[in-house]
């Protein structure tokens, strides 16, 4: 009777040991190569912004954009297209007294080809205090649906990012125009 619980117990020992050391995700990305994709997206991009609505055509094209890449990823965002957009006009005001606001964002590497990375951007919120008597606080909320790629043999990036909520002393204003930040840059 021992013997049979030994070997039962030494049997749920291999197999949970086995699944244990299997449990490696084939396609998953090692910690090296996560390294080295930082390692080669590493720099200052400056290139292009183009800002369209979410599904339709484009509202305008900004020069001279910079984006800096280390372990993720700082885009300074403008907000003059975004208060371009919104019928009330203290709100509007607001955002062109900002002006731009530098986004951070994480990364989730999902492939890398022959010297071209897809990855996932996850920006956090961006707030701009105000309130007691100085303008109204604002925070923008961003969608994580969104990516891009970089080619690191042409020193090379674009990536797509879209505010999706915007609140206003902490209220979510509701006639909020999607749009879509599309960068596309080189490396200098």
């Amino acid at each position: 009777m021992k013997t049979k619980n030994l070997f039962g117990i030494l049997v749920l020992f291999l197999s949970l040991f086995s699944l244990i050391s299997c449990n490696k995700d084939e396609k998953g990305l090692s910690k090296e190569e996560i390294q080295q994709m930082l390692f080669d997206m590493k720099g200052t991009y400056h290139g292009t912004v183009q800002v369209a609505y979410y599904q339709g055509s484009n509202i305008t094209e900004q020069q001279n954009a910079v984006v800096v890449s280390r372990d993720s990823l700082k885009f300074n965002m403008s907000l003059l297209p975004l208060s371009d957009l919104i019928p009330d006009e203290t709100i509007a005001e607001r955002l062109r007294e900002i002006g731009e606001v530098p986004v951070m964002a994480g990364y989730e590497f999902l492939q890398w080809d022959s010297g071209c990375i897809h990855f996932v951007l996850y920006p956090k919120d961006v707030t701009i205090l105000g309130g007691y008597g100085a303008p109204p606080s604002i925070r923008l909320v961003f969608s994580m649906n969104y990516g891009g790629d970089a080619v690191t043999y042409m020193n090379s990036m674009n990536f797509n990012m879209s505010p999706l909520e915007l609140w206003v002393d902490g209220k979510k204003y509701d006639d909020f125009p999607r749009l879509v930040y599309h960068f596309e840059g080189e490396y200098e």
